[in-house]
Order: C-alpha cells, then structure tokens, then sequence
C-alpha cells in the first residue's frame, strides 16, 4: 500500500461510517411520547364547582445553560407536550409524568388536611442561577478596508432550571363569614370600672395576641384596635379582624368585623396581597376559635378584677 494515499484513505472510510450510521439513524422508526390519560386532568382548567384557592410552583431538576433568563419557553419545554423517541428504546412514561406528582405533593403538602387537586399545570419560566461570563469570539469590520476581524467579547450567562406551577382546586363550598359578638353583664361595676379593666387587658396583651392599632376613648366608652391571628400552624395566612369593645355600667359589649385573609410570601415572611375572604371552612373554623378565644378571656379577666 502506498503510505501517501493512506491519509485519503482513511477520511474515506470514516465519511463512508458517518454516511452509514446517518443512513442508519434515519432509517429508524421513531414513535410519539403521550401523556397517560391519569395525567392529562393537570392541564385542564377548573370546571364546574371547582375553585382556584391557590398556585403552587416546584423547580425542574436539569439546568442548561441560557444566556438570557427571560426567553420564552420553547416547544419542548411546554409541559406535558408530545416528543418523539427511537422504537426501539423501549416503553417509556413521559418525562413530565415525574413533574405533576411533585405539583400535586406540594400542593397536599401546604393543604394536608382539605381534599384539594391540581389542574391548569404548566412551564413557569426560568430560574436564573450560577451567573457567570463566558467569552466569544465575534467578528467585526475594519474601518480602513472594510475587512473582518476576529475580536474576544464578554457576555453573561446563567444555569437555567425551569419552574412549574399549578393551581390548587376544591370543590369545597366557601365558608359562611367569619365574625363575632357577645354582651355580658358586670353586676356592680361602674363605666368607669369597666373601662380601665378592659383597657389594661388589651394593652397588657398587646403582643402576645398581636393587637395593633389601639385607640381607648373613656369619654366614648370605647376600646378599638385590630387583632392578627394565625390560621395554619405553617404560618402560611393571617387572619384579621377589627375588635371594638364598648363599656357601660353593670354591662360590656365586645364586637369582631367580619375577618379578611392575608397571605404570607414564604421567602420573607412579609404579608403580601390584598385582603380576600376566607376561602376554606378549616382557616374558618381556626379564625373563630381565635376570635372566640379573646372574647372569652377578656370577658373572664374582666368578671374576675370585680
């Protein structure tokens, strides 16, 4: 064998392999990826008496690398959309399968006592991490003859994970308002009586039952302020109520407005959003124990200091 043409040979043979295997890839049927039917209820939206009580989000677990966080979703990476794999690898479950089981496990995670589901899943966006530089090369025109020219450039990138979100259903009927009043008598107690121990039972618990907002007019014989209360142990929802306590001789008159929800952001810990009314009967129920709660100790602390 001539050693020269050894070199010709070889890029031959290794075009002739890529042609085969080319020829070979193509030729083999590729079959779609659907969504079992037990999955496809996470993409639809709320129907009937189903209502939104709230969106949960979990993270993807592949990062790739993206060089601007807010590009738009691609067609692959819409949730629980069809794709294509080779026959011959075998029964598959889709990939997304994975990702509405987490949605619906954080959704029984924040909601682990109502009967709630998911539905109207989908891809989020991006969460941009890792943020760095890379180099690259661009090429740019001289300015005397016009020709081009390599130069180095900096530019940022990022490891992008996608997120997911969903909303949280139930068919649960709202829960009838949540508010609270009582009268009771004071034998021998005169207004004025009344409203120093009630005055000194509201400031001396101030923080405890997180009262806010306190204004006592003896000429008035009224106590106004507002009460904050936790509805769930995870410290998810606020409860707020305004009180208004009126004295009289012998005889007290204790008020609770109707109660708004506000929803804590988990990250900060801060209230966040308008008020909105009490959507589920368990907040309800715990909303007025509480209210109940600081009527029945006012009350009690107040008979006692006769």
């Amino acid at each position: 064998m001539n050693k020269r043409n050894l070199p010709h040979i070889i890029t031959f043979l290794a075009f002739a392999i890529f042609i085969v295997l080319g020829l070979a890839c193509a030729s083999t049927p590729m079959v779609p990826v659907e969504l079992s039917a037990n999955y496809r209820g996470f993409l639809s939206q709320p129907a009937g008496n189903e209502r939104v009580i709230d969106t949960v989000y979990v993270r993807g677990s592949t990062s790739f690398v993206c060089r601007d966080p807010q590009h738009n979703i691609t067609s692959t990476q819409v949730l629980g959309s069809t794709y294509q794999v080779r026959e011959d690898s075998g029964f598959q479950s889709h990939k997304d399968e994975a990702v509405f089981g987490q949605l619906l496990n954080e959704a029984k995670r924040q909601y682990p006592n109502e009967k709630i589901d998911v539905k109207n899943a989908k891809t989020g966006g991006h969460i941009p991490t890792n943020a760095r530089h890379e180099v690259y090369t661009e090429s740019v025109s001289r300015r005397d003859d016009g020709s081009l020219a390599s130069v180095e450039r900096m530019r940022p990138i990022w490891d992008c994970f996608l997120y997911y979100s969903a909303d949280v259903i139930t068919t649960e009927p709202w829960p009838q308002p949540v508010a609270h009043s009582e009268t009771f008598q004071v034998p021998g107690a005169t207004r004025a009586d009344n409203y120093r121990n009630a005055y000194f039972w509201v400031q001396d618990n101030t923080t405890r039952r997180r009262l806010s907002g306190i204004e006592g007019n003896i000429d008035l014989g009224q106590i106004r302020g507002t009460v904050t209360t936790s509805a769930r142990a995870d410290q998810t929802y606020r409860i707020i109520s305004d009180f208004t306590v009126r004295v009289f001789d012998a005889r007290i008159e204790i008020n609770f407005s109707e109660a708004v929800l506000r929803r804590i952001d988990i990250d900060t810990g801060k209230i966040t959003g308008d008020p909105e009314p009490i959507f589920l009967q368990s907040i309800a129920d715990a909303a007025a124990s509480e209210l109940l709660d600081f009527s029945t100790a006012l009350r009690s602390h107040i008979m006692a200091s006769q």
